[in-house]
């Protein structure tokens, strides 16, 4: 694995910017993090309060800065609205390897949109930080996620995890 870098990469795709958030994005990421049926299956409860994304916001400098995770913004780029989050999290050094996550709001949902953002972070991943082995923690129940990952190349392990490898991913 490559060194950790002092500042999150912007990642660009055809329709998005992956870049770091601040509290410009608030409404936006209340709006994602707030509403129930986005966070069904994630493990964080859903957002009571606008002063969760606050919350929110410093966790994620932290545990950059504590280089254990790494959570970009999705943005669109024709009208620069954040639309979701994605990340790579819980590095393991001995391994090799780390998770992957994502949360995107529900209007987005059906266009392909998290598929293009997470080739880019899973290109990102085994590229640049040449990580060879990335994980999901997914529910049995979410199956929009399940086909999310598996059309990026992820390979059923058990229970709820989900394991790419560069060669297998269809980047």
């Amino acid at each position: 694995m490559q060194p950790f870098p002092t500042t999150l990469p912007e990642l660009k795709t055809r329709q998005f910017r992956l870049r770091s958030m601040s509290t410009n994005d608030k409404a936006s990421l209340f709006a994602i993090y707030g509403d129930p049926e986005v966070m069904r299956f994630a493990s964080d409860e859903t957002f009571s309060t606008p002063a969760t994304v606050d919350e929110m916001l410093s966790s994620v400098s932290r545990l950059f800065q504590e280089q254990t995770s790494m959570e970009w913004g999705i943005e669109r780029r024709t009208d620069h609205t954040l639309i979701g989050t994605c990340g790579l999290h819980s590095f393991d050094l001995t391994n090799n390897s780390a998770e992957v996550g994502c949360m995107l709001t529900r209007s987005a949902w059906g266009h392909g949109y998290m598929q293009e953002a997470l080739r880019a972070v899973i290109w990102y991943a085994f590229c640049d930080r040449k990580i060879t082995r990335l994980r999901a923690d997914i529910d049995t129940l979410n199956h929009r996620s399940i086909r999310l990952f598996s059309k990026l190349g992820f390979i059923h392990q058990g229970g709820t995890i989900y394991v790419c490898k560069p060669e297998r991913g269809d980047l």
